[in-house]
Order: structure tokens, then C-alpha cells, then sequence
């Protein structure tokens, strides 16, 4: 018998569980730790953040999920490692602390924003890093739209996320331009590069300004931040931009507290170090991947951190784990990007494809956007459970009233 404990409902960490879990023999076990109740697809936490994502079709219960696809789900919070007794350490809701015991386990807490010690970003700042602060974000996105009069909204990173957000709440505040009691959003859009989506195809970030300009969100590039406090952001040049509400979203770093936990090595990002067969490199049993794990290539290259990543992983590890649980060696994960999708509002997305030589945009592109969600919901439920929910999803949005 072998227990495998996965820390971590995210894509990678819930995908996992779903294919192991029908996957293993009865006699062993899948656990999947998580303090939270549901899934959320964390690609969609910035529609939390502006209200408009559907809850009642696009969350996914663990225990419930669990009971259907082999695997249990354990409510806790992961806090450390006891490697020479194999146990995991966890905070349970009510604030006792526990021990699971395990033969393997897999780390996929993935990654947190970067706010790279900025005075009072932490203090000032909302973060889209869990569930919880996508929703405290709506309701002060909530507040701050029916307070009326002309607000505005700081976020700092323009990369996916921070892109993503802002034009999410520049279409709610134009859907609600008609109400003389709600609020007109003035969207500050703030990035240290020269470019919006500065990882990205020149080309890519060029397509993605100009629908952003369309959107009078005000795009200040090359402009760092300093210092923040309640209400405002101070430049390195010594500019003070206010705000009501403020937003950080650039760069990513595992948490803090996953650095050289348990004697593991980590990168100066926090990042777990690991083999290629996302084993860590001082551990056999302790395995890594998604955000919160550096995972080498042969050519030398680290995988990116990506959803579409975390998600190949994940089917990687799956398989990889069920032959060592039948004694055979661990395989190397060799990682090819397939480009990648950023959505600009509920009707439009930009796509890089054929190792970035092809950029595409419009709707049909924000359709693909949708469909990597569908196929994430797939690999997690199955082809019957998705078809309906997406049958669901568009009857709910042809009979439902106009909001």
C-alpha cells in the first residue's frame, strides 16, 4: 500500500489527485490538502475580483469531487516537513496543528506575486494570489461601485494578470455607465517595462496596448513604484498617484515559507529545486511541480511558469507516479510550449501560437481562451461532466436576465 499526499488544490495540484485517484490501485491511497472547500481556476481569480464570474457552474467542491474520483480531500494548511518520519505538517481550520503521514509527496502550492520588498505594498496592496483575496477584492470593488462619483483603481504589474483585471473592470464600469448612482472607474494601469506583457512577442504586446487604449484604461509604462500607502503609490521618479482601491500584481516568487523548507533547496524565488522527473533534488519521496517548483529541460531552460505547464505536469506526474508505485524509474518531463492566451474583456483575447511566429486576436480567440478551461474541467471531472456543464453555462446565459 502507498499513500500519496498532494499539497495543493490549484490546476496542477487537483489534476493531479483526479488521474492518480482513478488511477492507483484500491489499496493505495491519493490525499489532497487544501484549506479551501472548492476549486476555483486560479487563470480566472481577476473575474472574481470584478464579479463577473459564475460561481454556481465554474467552482468544483473537493469532498464531493473527491468521493467521485478516488481521492480524499484533507481541509488544512500545509506548515512543514517532518522528511526522516515522512509525515506532512498541517494547521486544520480551527488552528490545531496535525500530521499526514505519506510515502510520496507532491508540492503544488504554485506562486504568489512578487512585491519585491516595496515599502507598504503589502500593507496598502490587494493581491489576486488565493480565492480568499479574489473575493475580499470584489467586495471592495463591490463598495467602491455603488459609491458613485468619479474613482479610480491602481494596479501595478501589467503582465496577464494585471492586464486581465484591468480591462475586467473597465467593462463592468461601462456596463453600469447608464446608472447615475454608480461609479466611473478610472483604471491606472502601472508596469516598470517599456511594454504591457513584457514576457511576451513584441507583436503580442503592441495587439494588447491598442485594445487597452480602447478601453481608456491609462497605461503608465516605465514607471516604477516606490513606495505605496493607504491611498496612493509614489514613483521612483517621486510622482504620487492616488487611488481608492490598489491593486499588485507583477512578478511571481513561491511563498516565503517554502524557502529551504525542511532542508530542500530552493532558488532565490523560493521556488523548490527539483530533477527533471520533478523529483527534489534532496528527496526521492518529496516531489514539486507548477509555479512553486524550478524544473530544469536538458537544453538547460526552466519551464515556464504556465497553467498550460502546470496542467502537462500534472498528466506527467501521474503516470510517472503510478509506475514507481509498480517499480519502475521515474521519467524526465520534457516540456513544449504551446503558446499562450490572454483574455481582454469577456469578447476579446490575444494568442501566441507556432513558437510565437503567429499572433492571433478577437473573439474566436477568447472562445479558445474558454476552451482551455473546458479541457482543465476534463481532466479533472471528465468528458460527461464537462459537456454539461458547458450545456449549463450557455442555457443559463440565454434564459437568465441582463445584469
Amino acid at each position: 500500500m502507498s499513500r500519496v499526499v498532494i499539497v495543493g488544490g490549484g490546476a496542477a495540484g487537483l489534476e493531479l489527485a483526479s488521474m492518480l485517484g482513478r488511477s492507483v490501485n484500491k489499496n493505495d491511497e491519493v490525499i489532497l490538502v487544501d484549506g479551501e472547500t472548492h476549486h476555483y481556476w486560479k487563470p480566472r481569480f481577476h473575474e472574481i475580483a470584478a464579479g463577473t464570474f459564475d460561481s454556481d457552474l465554474d467552482t468544483l467542491c473537493y469532498f464531493s469531487h473527491g468521493a467521485k474520483n478516488g481521492y480524499m480531500h484533507y481541509q488544512a494548511w500545509m506548515t512543514d516537513i517532518n522528511r526522516a518520519d515522512q509525515q506532512l505538517i498541517v494547521r486544520r481550520p480551527s488552528g490545531n496543528l496535525d500530521t499526514i503521514n505519506y510515502d510520496y509527496l507532491v508540492i503544488a502550492i504554485g506562486a504568489i506575486s512578487n512585491d519585491f520588498a516595496t515599502q507598504g505594498a503589502l500593507e496598502h496592496c490587494l493581491f489576486l494570489d488565493t480565492p480568499e483575496q479574489a473575493r475580499d477584492s470584489w467586495q471592495q470593488i463591490s463598495s467602491l461601485l455603488r459609491s458613485g462619483e468619479q474613482r479610480t483603481v491602481n494596479i501595478v504589474g501589467a503582465g496577464a494578470t494585471g492586464l486581465e483585471l484591468a480591462a475586467e473592470l473597465a467593462k463592468v464600469s461601462s456596463k453600469l455607465a447608464q446608472n447615475p448612482h454608480a461609479a466611473k472607474l478610472t483604471i491606472n494601469l502601472i508596469e516598470a517595462s517599456d511594454r504591457v506583457l513584457p514576457n511576451s512577442p513584441l507583436k503580442m504586446s503592441k495587439h494588447a496596448q491598442s485594445t487597452l487604449e480602447k478601453y481608456d484604461i491609462n497605461l503608465m509604462l516605465d514607471t516604477r513604484i516606490s513606495h505605496v500607502t493607504s491611498h496612493s503609490m509614489t514613483t521612483s521618479s517621486g510622482l504620487t498617484i492616488d487611488a481608492d482601491i490598489q491593486f499588485w500584481a507583477a512578478g511571481i516568487k513561491a511563498p516565503d515559507w517554502l524557502n529551504n523548507i525542511a532542508g530542500l533547496e530552493s532558488n532565490n524565488v523560493n521556488q523548490l529545486k527539483v530533477h527533471q522527473t520533478l523529483a527534489t533534488t534532496l528527496d526521492p519521496h518529496v516531489f514539486a511541480l507548477g509555479d512553486c517548483a524550478a524544473i530544469p529541460q536538458s537544453d538547460g531552460t526552466m519551464v515556464p511558469p504556465k497553467a498550460q505547464a502546470a496542467n502537462r505536469a500534472a498528466v506527467h506526474l501521474s503516470k510517472s507516479l503510478v509506475g514507481l508505485m509498480k517499480g519502475k524509474a521515474l521519467k524526465p518531463f520534457v516540456y513544449k510550449d504551446g503558446g499562450m492566451v490572454v483574455a481582454i474583456g469577456h469578447n476579446f483575447a490575444i494568442s501566441t501560437m507556432m513558437n510565437d511566429r503567429l499572433i492571433l486576436k478577437g473573439r474566436l480567440v477568447r472562445r479558445l481562451y474558454d476552451t482551455i478551461f473546458r479541457l482543465h474541467q476534463k481532466t479533472v471531472s471528465g468528458l460527461f461532466t464537462m459537456s454539461r456543464l458547458i450545456i449549463a453555462k450557455r442555457l443559463k446565459c440565454i434564459f437568465q436576465p441582463s445584469r
